[in-house]
C-alpha cells in the first residue's frame, strides 16, 4: 500500500511539473518494451515519472551531503557531488528499467511455469475444458507475471468475444517468454488437431517436475557459490584492505596516501565503499536470481 501511495503522489508531483516537458517524447523500441512489461502510462508521463525522481534524489542528497559536510564526518567538498551524480544515476538508470524488467518478467515466467503446468495439468485430468486451466492461474499472486498473461487470455475471451483458440493465439503474440509461447503454440496445436489434452497435459507435466527440480538443483549451487563470494570479497577483503592502509600509514608522510589521511581513507572506505560494493552485489545477485 505504502509503495502505491508513494508512486501515486510521484506521478501527480510529475505531471505537474516535468511532464509539460516530455509529453511528446515518442521512442517506439521503448514504447514496445514498456508494453511487454505491461506499464500503464504513455512514455511522456515514463520520463516525466523518472525525471522527478533524480530530482527528488539530488535534493536529499544535498541535505545530506550538507548535514555530512557540517558535521566534520567527511568535511571533503567532493561531497557536494553526490547528489549530482545520484540524481544522474537515477536519470541513466530510466533507460535501461524497461529492459531489465523485461528480462525479470521473461526469467520469473520461465521459472514459475513449471508449477503451473503441473496445476493446469491436474485439472485437465479431471475433465475441465482448457479455458479453466488458465483460469486457476489468473489472477493467483502464487504465479507472478505468469498470472497476468493467463489474465490476458481470459480478459480476450471475456471482453473480445474470442474462441479459446484465439485467445491463446493473440497471447502468443504478445507475451515476450519464448518459452511460455512455446508451450502455448503446442497447446493450440494440439486442440486444433484433435489431440488428447489429458495426455499432452501429462507428458508436459512430467517435463515440467523434471525442469522444475533442476532448476531446484541449480538455485542451490548458485546460493553457495554466492555465499562463498561474498565471504571473500565483502568480509575478508576489507579486513585485508583497512589492515593494510593502517600499516601504510604507519610509514606514510604527512601528506598521507594519495592526498588523503588514514582517517579519511576509513572513513571513506566504512561508509561509502562497502555500502557501494553490498548495493553491486545485492544487484548482481538479484539479476541472476530467477524470481
Amino acid at each position: 500500500m505504502l509503495k502505491e501511495r508513494l508512486e501515486a503522489l510521484v506521478f501527480r508531483l510529475a505531471e505537474k511539473t516535468f511532464y509539460r516537458a516530455t509529453k511528446n517524447i515518442e521512442m517506439d523500441s521503448l514504447k514496445k518494451k514498456l508494453a511487454l512489461v505491461d506499464y500503464p502510462y504513455s512514455t511522456g508521463h515514463y520520463f516525466a515519472y523518472w525525471l522527478t525522481i533524480a530530482a527528488i534524489t539530488a535534493v536529499l542528497g544535498f541535505v545530506v551531503a550538507i548535514a555530512v559536510f557540517f558535521s566534520g564526518t567527511l568535511a571533503n567538498p567532493i561531497v557536494f557531488m553526490a547528489p549530482f551524480i545520484a540524481g544522474a544515476g537515477v536519470a541513466a538508470f530510466s533507460l535501461v528499467w524497461p529492459s531489465m524488467e523485461l528480462s525479470k518478467k521473461n526469467k520469473i515466467i520461465a521459472a514459475n511455469l513449471p508449477l503451473a503446468i503441473l496445476t493446469m495439468s491436474t485439472i485437465s485430468e479431471g475433465g475441465a475444458p482448457p479455458q479453466y486451466m488458465f483460469q486457476s492461474i489468473a489472477g493467483n499472486p502464487d504465479y507472478p507475471w505468469l498470472e497476468k498473461e493467463c489474465t490476458k487470455i481470459q480478459r480476450f475471451m471475456d471482453q473480445l468475444g474470442l474462441s479459446f483458440s484465439k485467445a491463446v493465439a493473440k497471447e502468443i503474440e504478445l507475451t515476450p517468454s519464448v518459452k511460455l509461447q512455446t508451450f502455448l503454440k503446442e497447446l493450440n496445436t494440439t486442440l486444433k488437431s484433435g489431440g488428447d489434452l489429458k495426455e499432452f497435459m501429462a507428458k508436459r507435466a512430467d517435463d515440467a517436475y523434471f525442469e522444475y527440480m533442476l532448476q531446484l538443483e541449480r538455485s542451490a549451487e548458485r546460493a553457495e557459490t554466492l555465499g562463498e563470494i561474498y565471504s571473500i570479497i565483502l568480509i575478508a577483503a576489507p579486513l585485508f584492505l583497512f589492515f593494510s592502509v593502517m600499516l601504510l600509514g604507519m610509514f606514510a608522510s604527512d601528506s598521507g596516501i594519495f592526498g588523503l589521511s588514514v582517517e579519511q581513507l576509513v572513513t571513506y572506505g566504512v561508509w561509502l565503499v562497502i555500502p557501494l560494493a553490498n548495493i553491486l552485489f545485492i544487484t548482481v545477485m538479484m539479476i541472476m536470481s530467477p524470481e
